[in-house]
């Protein structure tokens, strides 16, 4: 009960950052449709329908692009979406349910914050800064009201508990830590993809800083920590690459290169300091690009940490990587010859690991020149009007839904044509990444079975979640469903109460397609990949392991 009443604090001012950072989904009925807001509302959707259906970890939504399904679940995970599917399902509103997650998510990324900054500095008022530079930095305010970007939001709720999980092992050597190394690290990756090879990238860069201090209990701490949470997250993981192996996807024919070169930051959006509802890139107006940057104060303020009389190697090194990564997204970097980065998508992805590593400095330049309480409070206080400052136009927005609004009726056109300037449905699948690359033009294709020259046939087709049943009742040389094809189709034709494989077939146009064998009923089906179900075995071992592990010693 005394360590409860110790946290009493913490809490309080944690969730105060929160509550003024997220006021605008607070005080209104109305969530705001921003980039990839749509996406992620569809995904709580689907993964409602799925677990009503039974499953709680789904490989693909078979209802979504107009009943072809859409497998992003196999490449971006919805682990963490399962709780607000289930509150979805028990009667709140779409809306709430994706408010509620980013401000869970919210709520522990400053608790986080606040636990890496103490861990570190060991300084109540450089921890509360640096907690309040964080929540109020120009990217994380961006990520929430301007990009809807759940995933990283997400990941910046994991990203400081994997630090912290760092810092006690390689400063602090408490091997036993490798657990918490585990969890955070598997957090992580089951957030945000390209966050979590960030972070692995940052984790390695901690560790050459520190190699030197590092026995071979640490290194044995850390090896143990990493080979877990890559077990712990295989049901996830190696599908994902299994099914990126087998076609081309829509995200792999991106022009990485000009990507990377149109959407690098030019000098001046460096010192934008307006929330602008705009898209991001170096081509256009300033008053249409979207706030890229970090924020005056974590771009300036970490710098005074040098003139700390005691300086902290952990520290600097964080200064340094911040500043790396603060850097990195500028137009003066050669992107057009880094194509070897273009899994990144966006250079200023970096400014996610940008906000984390400078706040720690900041906070600490704060205590260590004012070495005064009430400074401390004032810059927090000036933090958090300049937070109100560039959050408070999120309330005059007037594109969205309301808690009234089903997702059947954003289907259903009512706020927007669901496939706007797209060949399909860019309202669940926003970017379409994971369409294979031939897929064909889907305004244009309605759901129905075709033959291999593209003549509609005419059969009876009767859809049950991933079961696609087709009543033939002539000979058909080739039928090509309509239904995305993915690794795991799998295709019986039924006998009574036998179910007699028939080979499936990826059509040139990347759909389901097959030769049958005589009239009679035939059925589609998704079905976990050998691979798939291996992994999830060995994922349910290894938690099961950490779970005892943790019940033996919960008491240290």
């Amino acid at each position: 009960m005394k360590s409860i009443k110790r946290q009493i604090p913490a809490l309080t001012y944690t969730l105060f950052l929160t509550v003024l950072v997220l006021y605008p989904y607070l005080v209104k009925d109305f969530l705001a449709i921003e980039h990839d807001t749509f996406f992620h509302l569809s995904r709580i959707e689907n993964l409602s329908i799925s677990i009503r259906n039974g499953d709680f970890f789904p490989a693909l939504y078979p209802f979504e692009n107009n009943g072809f399904g859409y497998a992003s679940p196999l490449f971006y995970s919805d682990f963490f979406l399962i709780v607000p599917a289930l509150l979805h399902i028990a009667s709140l509103s779409l809306i709430n349910a994706y408010k509620l997650a980013v401000f869970c998510a919210t709520l522990i990324g400053a608790i986080g914050m606040l636990k890496l900054s103490f861990a570190m500095t060991q300084d109540q008022n450089a921890s509360m800064v640096s907690t309040a530079a964080f929540m109020f930095s120009n990217y994380h305010i961006t990520d929430i009201f301007v990009r809807g970007a759940l995933g990283e939001i997400f990941a910046l709720a994991a990203l400081p508990f994997v630090l912290l999980a760092m810092h006690r092992i390689l400063v602090e050597k408490k091997k036993e830590h490798w657990f918490y190394l585990t969890l955070s690290l598997s957090a992580l990756a089951l957030c945000h993809n390209l966050t979590f090879l960030m972070g692995c990238i940052a984790c390695l860069v901690l560790f050459i800083i520190h190699i030197k201090s590092v026995t071979p209990d640490i290194f044995e701490s850390l090896a143990k920590g990493a080979f877990w949470a890559m077990v712990l997250t295989l049901f996830f993981t190696f599908p994902m690459i299994e099914q990126m192996r087998t076609q081309k996807l829509i995200v792999s024919y991106y022009n990485q290169t000009q990507r990377l070169s149109t959407f690098s930051m030019d000098l001046w959006q460096y010192f934008a300091n307006k929330t602008v509802f705009g898209i991001a890139g170096n081509y256009l107006d300033r008053d249409k690009t979207m706030l890229e940057n970090i924020g005056y104060f974590l771009t300036f303020a970490p710098w005074f940490y040098f003139l700390a009389k005691k300086k902290d190697k952990a520290i600097l090194a964080y200064l340094g990587i911040g500043v790396a990564c603060m850097i990195m997204p500028s137009s003066i970097l050669p992107w057009e010859h880094m194509a070897f980065l273009g899994i990144m998508q966006f250079p200023w992805r970096f400014n996610t690991l940008a906000i984390v590593f400078l706040s720690i400095p900041a906070g600490m330049a704060v205590s260590e020149i004012c070495r005064d309480r009430s400074i401390a409070m004032a810059v927090i206080v000036l933090l958090g009007i300049e937070c109100i400052y560039h959050v408070e136009p999120a309330m005059s927005r007037t594109f969205g839904m309301t808690s009234e609004m089903t997702w059947q009726q954003v289907l259903d056109g009512e706020l927007i044509n669901p496939y706007y300037s797209a060949s399909y449905m860019r309202v669940e699948l926003a970017g379409g990444d994971y369409l294979p690359a031939a897929s064909p033009d889907f305004r244009a294709y309605p759901p129905i079975a075709k033959d291999g020259e593209g003549n509609i046939v005419p059969v009876e087709l009767t859809k049950n979640n991933t079961v696609l049943s087709v009543d033939i009742d002539q000979d058909y040389e080739t039928i090509v469903l309509p239904l995305t094809w993915y690794k795991g189709y799998r295709m019986y034709k039924v006998e009574g109460t036998s179910f007699i494989p028939i080979q499936v077939i990826r059509s040139k146009n990347a759909l389901v397609s097959f030769s049958p064998n005589g009239e009679g009923r035939y059925m589609a089906m998704y079905l976990d990949t050998p691979l798939r179900r291996i992994c999830k075995w060995l994922s349910t071992l290894a938690a099961t392991f950490l779970f005892l592990y943790w019940a033996r010693n919960r008491k240290n």
